[in-house]
């Protein structure tokens, strides 16, 4: 169809002057005629144009289905729009069709601009995508009006003087004179545009022009967005493949290097000649890693540095000559400069790899002068310890590690380390065997001559001189003393002592010093094993006149070590010796029989204090049962005379009873004591049948207490030893008394359980109560406990302020005590 034939277009124009219309407004009826009769009218006043408009309408929907059927089977997607595109412009009428996407910026909600991605136009028509900068149009200051006609709104369209700054200036500078835009949704959010511009003259389309348009921008954005759903899914795809294919190379190189270590780590276990091993090991390695050179880096420390100052080349392997370092290359790197790189990458993590310029300088410049491209170095650890490094290093092409590769890498690590740690130990332990075969004969006379002394010489004093003559000859030493330290005094006394090969003490040696005296001290109590004190160094730390006595005597040093029982010391035994420090094997010696002598003045003052804790637990033994006999039965006289003289003035016949009843409890208290004496020579069989003695008291009990006490038996009742017997009982009988006492119980259940495996005694309460935890346990309790100990029972007591008191024994393997 040609502009020249204007009734064979689909869409008409308008020669007046016409306001902007948005696409989706339509021509507003009267409402006030029938509708029917409204369409009469309006098709008997312009018939020819609604038919025309009719028929413009079907074959744009015509149109629209061709464009959608090539949208749906050209494979090639760019073919297949323009080819719609061209179809949609014949048919429409218009002079040139493009489809406009949506550009945003960074955080904006609407597009600031549109880009122009498809377009056709016919011949001698301007295009739009050569005439604008990168075929984009600016959007900026129409916010409000793409809200309203694009999110909100089905478009917009008219004559060019319809549109606003600034998209009137590009339409005009393209030869619009009319244009109808009509969004394009995808998923129902606003995607971009179809525009359809009008350049020969100026046409205004109808509503249903319009509605069709909008189904031609819905067909176009559907299948742009199909196109790119299927670009995506193509590109995740390959994106996914190559991403599987890298991860199967990773783990086949991981599953190299676990094979590798697996046979480096045969080798260095299954070869005598450490060497050797190491050599095919690290051979093997670097044929597995792929790497150009191998390096294995020993740790330098000086005494007090917690740090490398410098590495050792100990072993190198490389797969070219001209890979190879020098031990003067390694060494050139001062740890000093290191510090804080070696302490990031080998105490606190794990090791580092990757290309030369991940790493921190120094170490990056060191590295490129070593030929490195890329490298892994991990810790080296035995024993827990930092003991140098492992190099993998990439001379030819850098490589990436991840990070289960970095992990094998440091299993190798921790199986060379390992191996050579074990092959330095069983050299070091042969060397130290072959030192202490000439020493151990001596040291094993030393220890029998003093096991000896000690078995048969029943003088300490003279047991200890033994000993410090043979100290004092095993050490070459001249003088030998033992000074005893008294904690409350806090004084060191000399007590036994060795000059010359004799038995004897000389001044300085034979007064009784302060131990603050002597700053050795307390150095000697810090420490667990023997001090050995340098006369020239460490002069400060002696007192002048035994200074004087050991440079007399040409003493070069002193060695000391601390006698203590746990953690009491108990004094110290001092060496004066010519030369200045004695061997690690002579001071295992000195250390042995130090401790000989620690035992045997434990066993002199284990002795004595055996007197003493025989009297004193006699004496708590009888506290206890004065306490749980005549202290008894006085507090239930007690009470049985408070009872008789409230009821003397106004119950005569009851005061009466309570006062034989308080006759009773003297008499019973008589017997009680008469039997506690008795316990301290022999034992009686009344106490056999703990039930029959715990049921005796209970009714002397109740008779004075309106209380009620109640007691159960569970299982058949069988002997016990005498002692058990008379323990539980006095357990039972505080019990009671304390809740009728203190607790004010007015339920009290006793409950005595019989079985082969245990025996137990339960007292329960329902009195006051109190908090275990914040009151001081009185004699009573600390009795019951002590009672229970002694018979081998478990004691344990519950109670709870308002909520009463109960109290558990439980005795295992009765059977065995009754026998």
């Amino acid at each position: 169809m040609s502009a020249q034939e204007p009734s064979e277009s689909l869409l008409y124009n308008e020669t007046e002057t016409a306001m902007p219309t948005p696409i989706t407004a339509a021509v507003k009826p009267d409402r006030t005629q029938p509708e029917d009769k409204q369409a009469t009218q309006q098709r008997a006043v312009e018939p020819e144009p609604y038919n025309h408009m009719l028929r413009s309408r079907d074959r744009l929907l015509e149109t629209v289905a061709k464009a959608t059927n090539i949208l749906l089977t050209l494979e090639n997607f760019d073919e297949a729009v323009n080819t719609a595109l061209n179809i949609i412009m014949e048919g429409a009428g218009c002079d040139r069709i493009g489809v406009l996407e949506n550009g945003f910026d960074e955080e904006s909600k609407l597009p600031s601009h549109y880009t122009i991605i498809y377009e056709v136009a016919k011949p001698g028509i301007i295009s739009q995508m050569a005439c604008l900068e990168a075929g984009r149009i600016s959007n900026v200051g129409r916010e409000a009006f793409m809200e309203q006609h694009y999110v909100q709104g089905e478009g917009f369209g008219g004559f060019l003087e319809d549109w606003d700054e600034p998209v009137r200036g590009v339409l005009a500078s393209v030869q619009v004179k009319a244009c109808y835009a009509v969004p394009i949704r995808v998923n129902g959010q606003w995607w971009g545009l179809l525009c359809i511009d009008y350049c020969r003259e100026a046409v205004r389309i109808s509503p249903a022009e319009s509605a069709v348009l909008k189904m031609v921008a819905d067909c176009i954005g559907s299948a742009i967005h199909r196109d790119r759903t299927h670009q995506e899914r193509a590109q995740f795809a390959q994106q996914r493949a190559a991403e599987l294919n890298e991860y199967n190379q990773r783990l086949l190189r991981r599953d190299r290097l676990l094979e590798v270590t697996a046979r480096a780590t045969n080798m260095l276990l299954t070869l005598d000649n450490i060497d050797v091993a190491m050599e095919s090991a690290l051979t093997v390695l670097l044929e597995g890693t792929g790497c150009d050179r191998i390096e294995i880096l020993e740790n330098v420390y000086e005494s007090s540095s917690p740090m490398p100052i410098r590495y050792l080349n100990t072993i190198q392997k490389c797969l070219e000559p001209q890979f190879e370092t020098s031990p003067t290359d390694v060494e050139s790197v001062q740890a000093a400069e290191l510090s804080d790189a070696f302490k990031k990458y080998f105490l606190e993590m794990d090791g580092f790899g990757g290309s030369v310029e991940e790493w921190d300088e120094p170490l990056r410049s060191w590295l490129a002068t070593l030929k490195i491209q890329s490298t892994y170095a991990v810790p080296i650890r035995v024993n827990g310890h930092w003991w140098g490094v492992l190099c993998f290093d990439y001379c030819r092409a850098p490589i990436q590690f991840n990070p289960a590769e970095v992990a094998v890498l440091r299993t190798i690590a921790d199986c060379i380390g390992s191996a050579i740690q074990r092959d330095r130990a069983q050299k070091a332990l042969l060397e130290a065997e072959q030192n202490r075969v000439a020493e151990l004969a001596r040291a094993n006379t030393a220890m029998r001559h003093s096991i000896d002394w000690l078995a048969h010489e029943p003088d300490m004093n003279a047991f200890l001189g033994h000993l410090l003559e043979e100290l004092a000859t095993q050490v070459n030493a001249q003088d030998a003393m033992i000074f005893l330290y008294n904690a409350r005094e806090g004084t060191l006394q000399p007590f036994v002592g060795v000059i010359d090969d004799e038995i004897t003490f000389s001044p300085p040696f034979t007064r009784k010093i302060s131990a603050h005296e002597w700053p050795g001290w307390e150095v000697l109590l810090r420490s667990p094993n023997p001090i050995q004190f340098d006369l020239d160094t460490d002069a400060h730390l002696f007192m002048p006149e035994y200074l004087e006595y050991h440079r007399r005597r040409n003493n070069q040093g002193v060695v000391c070590t601390l006698l203590q029982q746990g953690d009491e010391p108990l004094g110290f035994i001092g060496f004066g010796c010519v030369r200045k420090t004695l061997s690690e094997n002579e001071l295992e010696l000195v250390q042995s029989l130090a401790q000989q002598a620690t035992l045997a003045i434990q066993l002199t003052q284990l002795a004595e204090e055996a007197k003493q804790t025989a009297l004193l637990q006699e004496r708590a033994r009888m506290a206890r049962e004065i306490h749980d006999t005549l202290a008894q039965a006085f507090g239930g006289i007690s009470m049985q005379l408070q009872a008789a003289t409230y009821f003397a003035a106004t119950k005569a016949e009851k005061a009466q009873t309570h006062l034989l009843a308080a006759q009773a409890l003297a008499k019973d208290g008589l017997a009680e004591a008469r039997r506690s004496v008795w316990t301290l020579y022999l034992e009686t069989t009344e106490y056999e049948n703990p039930d029959q003695a715990i049921a005796k008291f209970i009714e002397q009990a109740a008779l004075s207490q309106s209380a009620q006490i109640t007691l159960a038996i569970d299982g058949t009742p069988y002997h016990l030893h005498p002692d058990v017997g008379l323990n539980l009982l006095r357990i039972a009988q505080e019990s009671i008394t304390n809740a009728l006492r203190h607790a004010h119980a007015q339920t009290i259940q006793v409950r005595l359980s019989y079985s082969a495996q245990l025996l137990k005694l339960a007292i329960w309460d329902d009195g006051s109560g109190f908090e275990p935890q914040s009151s001081a346990p009185g004699f009573g309790l600390l009795g019951m406990q002590h009672r229970a100990a002694r018979i081998g029972a478990t004691w344990h007591l519950v109670s709870q302020v308002g909520q009463g008191t109960s109290i558990t024994v439980t005795i295992a393997n009765p059977t065995i005590l009754s026998t």
